[in-house]
């Protein structure tokens, strides 16, 4: 029941910001700004978005091999990219196909394989709120309700990491937490810097996207903006992100739009958000069929005794 109302009041978040966003804009400057794309848009955004996935699928690789268990790049990049179609269907089995990979080829326990899947994601977490936090240092017209959930994932960050230091028996004895325990803070960094390379195209691609539609960002306030709409993003509060991007990238992202209209520029910053966002969901579906097809991908898909 719980599950069923955190999604029902997801979407009541996700479609209460779009319409928020979409009402200041009408549809034929939508189209408009659409039809003013580089012709170059679609190629390197693909280019782009391959880039990703082979920066999720390093960091990715690295961690499980320094925490869990060795796995090939290669196997890597087909479970990873597997993943990306079955999380189109359902967010949780696509997450948890990594573990379920591990657990059938290498015989890594369940709760071992998920917690290091959620060390995979605390890190890019992490990763994102270090950014974030150089954004707040020189941006002062955030709103002061981000600070509050930026100041709050820092104290949770501090709880978090004097427990990996204190280790208390009543958490090492679990499973669950026996990477995380095992990766300590030193560990902890270093998944944090493998996983620079995937945060870093992934700004390069949003950045690209933003020029392609007439958004004339300079590279230097990128660095400070882009993790903080990647943050708030992020946050578990809408399906897949969408509303809370598209609004944060337009109160941040407006006046970089020379000689429009604040509409038009709204429509320039919407379409570039919402135009990558297609871009890189077909080709990650892409990604995820061409994978399925493969042999280690189909035993993920097969009843235990047959794989």
């Amino acid at each position: 029941m719980r599950k069923k109302l955190g999604r029902i009041l997801a979407w009541a978040v996700t479609l209460g910001l779009l319409f928020y966003v979409f009402r200041s804009i009408s549809l034929p400057q939508i189209v408009t700004a659409f039809g003013s794309a580089a012709s170059w848009t679609v190629p390197a955004l693909i280019l782009l978005v391959l880039g990703v996935y082979l920066g999720d699928s390093f960091a990715i690789w690295k961690t499980f091999g320094w925490f869990v268990t060795r796995l090939s790049f290669r196997e890597v990049l087909v479970v990873r990219g597997a993943t990306y179609l079955l999380a189109l269907v359902n967010y949780s089995v696509g997450q948890g196909a990594i573990v379920y990979f591990v657990n059938r080829s290498r015989g890594v326990p369940l709760l071992r394989g998920t917690a290091a899947v959620l060390l995979v994601m605390g890190t890019n977490i992490l990763l994102l709120l270090v950014f974030a936090s150089i954004g707040m240092l020189v941006a002062p017209d955030l709103p002061p309700a981000l600070r509050k959930v930026v100041f709050g994932a820092y104290a949770a960050l501090a709880v978090y990491f004097v427990l990996l230091l204190l280790r208390p028996s009543w958490l090492t004895s679990r499973p669950i937490f026996d990477v995380l325990f095992a990766a300590g803070v030193s560990g902890h960094l270093r998944a944090l810097l493998v996983r620079i390379p995937h945060i870093g195209i992934l700004m390069v691609f949003t950045y690209t996207s933003l020029r392609a539609f007439g958004v004339q960002l300079p590279v230097s306030q990128a660095i400070l903006y882009l993790p903080v709409i990647y943050f708030i993003g992020v946050l578990p509060i809408a399906v897949m992100g969408l509303g809370t991007t598209q609004a944060a990238m337009i109160f941040f992202l407006t006046s970089y739009v020379p000689g429009a209209t604040p509409a038009a520029a709204k429509a320039a910053i919407l379409a570039a958000s919402l135009g990558s966002q297609a871009v890189a969901l077909a080709v990650q579906a892409t990604l995820g069929i061409f994978c399925m097809r493969n042999q280690l991908a189909r035993n993920l898909r097969q009843p235990a005794s047959t794989a």
